[in-house]
């Protein structure tokens, strides 16, 4: 992923996410910043490595807080007797810009759980976003085969995973015997079948009034099935409960990378193809 400082007028700093090549043939999740000068990066250095053994599709986000927030996979579907807090697998982790543990981070000085962990629980933080309206963090996750999700990240939050799912194992059985637990949070909308969602965001441009405070989702293919990538956007109450769901660029046919709110009140979509596409969505005028 790719995101730029909070305070971007007076400190350039692009992030960058990447996976770090190791000794022994093995690999760790990296975050990178560089210094923009108007036409290159320049002094780039890993400011966060993880753990080995971290991998696949890290998202960054800045809160409104001002703190680095990264989503981290888990490797696994196999349910386990715990939720493993001493692993950043599965994990949103919480960062300065520096790459340092704040000190008010949820887990500090908690036995058990690593400081730099704000929430977990999770499967495939695929995407993660901020509520400007809220000040909330939104994300998407990837079930196993099925049981696709959008959270609510709360502070310190356990999202269930892996011993509670809406999704199905991949040999055809239900993934966990159940839908919910007490003590973990559940997700706000899901699919099933999925749409492998990968991105959102919250529309607050001026391009299209009606789609003011709307959940936009972007999918890279419903229910395994080829050639169904799409475009989501989702309605909520003044509560946060979906009241409508509208699928947007089916005929298409591609898989849908990345989705973002331009400065100019459009959107811009990214397709995973080997011809792929950066796309802009406008109005009719």
């Amino acid at each position: 992923d790719i995101t730029t400082h909070p305070d971007f007028a007076n400190q350039p700093y692009i992030y960058m996410s990447y996976n770090k090549a190791l000794p022994d043939n093995k690999q760790a999740i990296a975050v990178a910043r560089g210094r923009w000068d108007g036409s290159n990066i320049q002094g780039t250095e890993d400011i966060f490595v993880g753990e080995v053994g971290t991998t696949n599709g890290v998202r960054l986000l800045f809160g409104a807080d001002d703190m680095l927030y990264v989503g981290v996979y888990v490797t696994t579907d196999s349910p386990e007797p715990n939720f493993h807090t001493d692993t950043q697998k599965g994990k949103l982790l919480r960062l300065t810009p520096e790459g340092k543990i704040p000190q008010d981070n949820p887990f500090v000085g908690r036995e058990g759980f690593l400081p730099e962990i704000y929430s977990y629980g999770h499967r495939t933080p695929t995407g993660i976003t901020l509520n400007k309206q809220t000040g909330e963090i939104w994300e998407t996750e990837m079930g196993p085969n099925g049981g696709d999700e959008v959270n609510r990240v709360r502070r310190g939050g356990n999202f269930g995973w892996p011993l509670v799912s809406l999704g199905i194992s991949y040999g055809g059985a239900w993934q966990s015997e159940r839908f919910q637990m007490e003590g973990t949070i559940n997700p706000v909308a899901f699919w099933m079948p999925g749409i492998s969602p990968s991105s959102l965001v919250f529309y607050d441009g001026d391009e299209f009034p009606q789609w003011q405070g709307d959940l936009f989702i972007s999918g890279m293919q419903v229910g395994q099935i080829p050639g169904t990538g799409l475009l989501q956007r989702i309605k909520f109450n003044a509560d946060g409960n979906e009241i409508r769901r509208e699928s947007l660029l089916t005929d298409l046919r591609q898989r849908i990378r990345d989705v973002k709110m331009g400065p100019d009140g459009r959107l811009y979509l990214l397709t995973d193809e080997d011809d792929g596409l950066v796309m802009r969505i406008e109005s009719v005028k």
